[in-house]
């Protein structure tokens, strides 16, 4: 996957390039007004009047905007195994090509075809035809956003720069949580449900080295179209409240075993597996019935040919945006007004950010749980 922080470092070099030498002085006066530079917010304030001041200052909030949404720390890169970015919105079909070799399983050439592999080939033979398949997964890619709306009375009691520097971050927050609850989503439902298409741990045991090595084997044992899943190694994605826990149970380097009546010293089934504490199974999980996925637990496969999940992204827009809504009314001498004067039926100011990004389960083969019960 692509570094997110040097995307969004590629999103604001474009922003610099095709920021105006206008745009650029407003941008390092408004810099400096929220620093504390007091002549510089002296400066803003006389020339807020001027009608394209919230233009002239849209790359600097957009840069700040950017910087900090890259600074809040993400879960969803820990676990996908792959960003996609798709050409539209709304419903999107993700083709998978698969070959599919069920119809010539058996005898070939004195050797018996075992649906892995390859068949043998006579000399002169004619080479078994495989059937070509593609599987869709469709998921839905809606836009997501929220908009501030602050009074003209409260702009002046605060401070015009202190209320973007609120917002900006509070969107830039917003923005990447938002990342991390659409994968939330595709583990558990608001309902607190987990996603069917998982497998559930044998007897759905509490988080332990047993119970971990139990659903090891059983990942171990899936298959996909009837091949072995060969996963290189596992995610225990866990709810912050068993973090610990998992940090304790993987920490382990030797434990006994007893076979035949003897005891043996040896090291847990589990130098293969890490574990990521995701908080973000607990907003979506625990949203109807507190403490619903406080105990769960999911072992994830890692380096299969097919990820679990994806994250999704609409082509084009891989970062989010904000913006500041135009006033939209005149003055009685025929200038336009700026956005920070407010508008012209509410007197207010709106600020605006979206943000466009979705997760998907790809290949649930091999995705493990437990409820802890």
């Amino acid at each position: 996957m692509t570094d997110r922080k040097l995307l969004i470092e590629n999103a604001i070099e474009q922003i610099d390039r095709s920021a105006t030498s206008r745009q650029r002085e407003a941008g390092e006066l408004y810099l400096r007004a929220l620093s504390g530079d007091i002549k510089a917010k002296h400066t803003l304030q006389e020339g807020i009047s001027t009608s394209d001041i919230p233009a002239l200052l849209a790359p600097a909030i957009n840069v700040q905007f950017l910087a900090q949404y890259a600074d809040y720390p993400i879960v969803w890169n820990q676990i996908v195994g792959d960003v996609i970015n798709a050409p539209t919105l709304g419903g999107i079909e993700f083709g998978d090509f698969s070959f599919d070799t069920s119809d010539i399983i058996g005898e070939h050439d004195g050797d018996t075809f075992v649906g892995v592999g390859l068949p043998g080939v006579a000399e002169y033979g004619e080479y078994p035809a495989i059937n070509f398949a593609v599987e869709e997964l469709s998921e839905e890619l809606r836009k997501n956003g929220v908009r501030l709306r602050w009074s003209w009375e409260s702009l002046i009691k605060m401070g015009n720069f202190d209320m973007i520097g609120r917002a900006t971050r509070a969107f830039a927050r917003y923005a990447a949580e938002e990342e991390d609850i659409k994968l939330a989503k595709q583990f558990v439902s608001v309902a607190g449900v987990a996603n069917p298409a998982f497998t559930q741990v044998t007897g759905t045991p509490a988080l332990s080295l047993a119970s971990l090595e139990v659903a090891i084997g059983q990942a171990d044992a899936a298959t996909v179209g009837g091949r072995p899943l060969g996963a290189t190694g596992y995610n225990l994605v866990v709810p912050t409240t068993l973090s610990q826990t998992a940090r304790n149970i993987l920490s382990i380097t030797q434990v006994q075993r007893t076979q035949g009546g003897d005891v043996y010293d040896v090291a847990p089934n589990t130098g293969n597996v890490r574990t990521t504490g995701f908080a973000a199974l607990q907003s979506v999980g625990n949203f109807t019935t507190p403490g619903t996925v406080n105990d769960w637990w999911f072992l994830v496969p890692d380096g299969t040919a097919r990820p679990a999940f994806a994250e999704v992204f609409l082509d084009g827009y891989r970062t989010p945006l904000i913006s500041i809504k135009d006033s939209g009314h005149f003055t009685l001498g025929g200038g336009a007004v700026p956005s920070r004067e407010g508008s012209f039926e509410l007197d207010d100011v709106e600020v605006r950010g979206r943000h466009v990004v979705g997760a998907t389960v790809i290949e649930p083969a091999g995705v493990l749980y437990s409820d802890g019960a």
